[in-house]
């Protein structure tokens, strides 16, 4: 620290992390203070604030490392240390919003989507992001013909298969399993097949006058991301982070 430090033209405000558990950042409980002092002593810093990370936010309580655990940790570490506090992510100010200090860190709650414990919708959360394409191609499948690499979905019944602009290299998940909800004209339908690097496959079975051009909701306001991740074997935050920069990006 002293080494950088010397290299600094002006003071910088510090936010001094402590591992309270989560064992990722920060100096231990026993060994904050230490630390606290050595920053407070260079004229290079300015102000210091005391945070942590929960692990374990979305829940009300934990086998496992429990919030209070890690909220005991930290008063331990810094009773005695002056600087404003931080403690929340977006888990904790939805779960937990007694524990909201001087700062707070809201993330994926900012976009819309849930970090866990109840869905967006019941947090009060709008989405921030949509994703849509449409169809560009149809097909009308016999029983027992299949759609995809890997032949992975069979059709039961004679079917009409939509074909979408969107796959894994525009950011929609490989992984998605059949059933996973996509709206096509604003009706719910499902993927069928795996999905394909520039494009995947819906069920038309429940749409009505469903054509090329039709459009394809596969996230946003009206299909929640948290509900497709969910399906996906993941998480919204992660598909979010996953959108390719070809995506074109329209802002309303």
């Amino acid at each position: 620290m002293l080494a950088a430090a010397k290299n600094l033209a002006n003071p910088v405000n510090v936010h001094l992390k402590m591992n309270t558990g989560m064992n990722r950042l920060g100096f231990m409980p026993d060994s904050y203070a230490k630390a606290y002092r050595e920053l407070r002593a260079l004229p290079q810093v300015g102000q210091i604030s005391l945070l942590t990370h929960f692990a374990n936010g979305e829940a009300q309580s934990a086998q496992v490392l429990p919030v209070a655990e890690q909220v005991r940790r930290f008063t331990l570490g810094a009773h005695d240390l002056v600087g404003e506090r931080s403690l929340s992510n977006s888990a904790a100010l939805l779960m937990h919003p007694h524990l909201a200090c001087d700062w707070v860190r809201p993330g994926i709650m900012l976009y819309g989507a849930s970090p866990g414990g109840k869905s967006a919708q019941e947090f009060g959360l709008q989405p921030a992001m949509t994703l849509r394409s449409e169809i560009i191609g149809l097909q009308k499948m016999a029983a027992g013909e299949a759609v995809g690499y890997g032949c992975r979905f069979i059709a039961p019944m004679p079917m009409l298969v939509g074909v979408v602009a969107c796959g894994y290299a525009d950011g929609y998940p490989r992984h998605a399993q059949d059933g996973t909800p996509v709206l096509v004209d604003g009706v719910r339908t499902r993927l069928v097949g795996r999905v394909s690097m520039d494009m995947l496959a819906v069920d038309l079975t429940p749409v009505a006058g469903a054509r090329v051009g039709s459009e394809v909701l596969l996230w946003g306001r009206d299909l929640p991301i948290d509900e497709v991740a969910a399906a996906a074997g993941t998480i919204g935050y992660e598909l979010m982070c996953a959108v390719a920069p070809r995506v074109r990006v329209m802002v309303d």
